[in-house]
């Protein structure tokens, strides 16, 4: 069993591009789970402020669930999304490179 990304894809001149395509996947997974925890980490352990006095007795609290969190959270998934989109059309390429060359092993 293998565990890296594109592991049924074959080539015999475009190997820098396979190994391209798998570490891009490889970022972009990295990125979106590095996004998540980091939003999740904004959410809960975020700077909650003080309660504020409002008319007629009522409170409010203001939670101030760290907006740099979440801009990094944001920029850090959308890395993640365009790695794999980037990592997708490699593999296409090189899909597509294995096809025209005729360097099938399923024949």
């Amino acid at each position: 069993m293998k565990f890296y990304p594109f592991s049924n894809i074959q080539t015999n001149n475009l190997g820098l591009l396979l190994f391209a395509a798998r570490l891009s996947a490889i970022c972009g997974c990295l990125a979106i789970v590095v996004s998540l925890l980091s939003a999740g980490y904004g959410f809960f352990f975020g700077k909650t402020t003080e309660p504020t006095q409002l008319e007629n007795g009522l409170m409010i609290l203001g939670a101030d669930h760290s907006p740099g969190f979440y801009a990094f959270a944001g920029v850090t998934f959308s890395f993640g999304i365009v790695a794999f989109v980037v990592s997708g059309i490699l593999a296409a390429l090189i899909s597509m490179e294995n096809k025209f060359t005729g360097n099938n092993d399923a024949q």
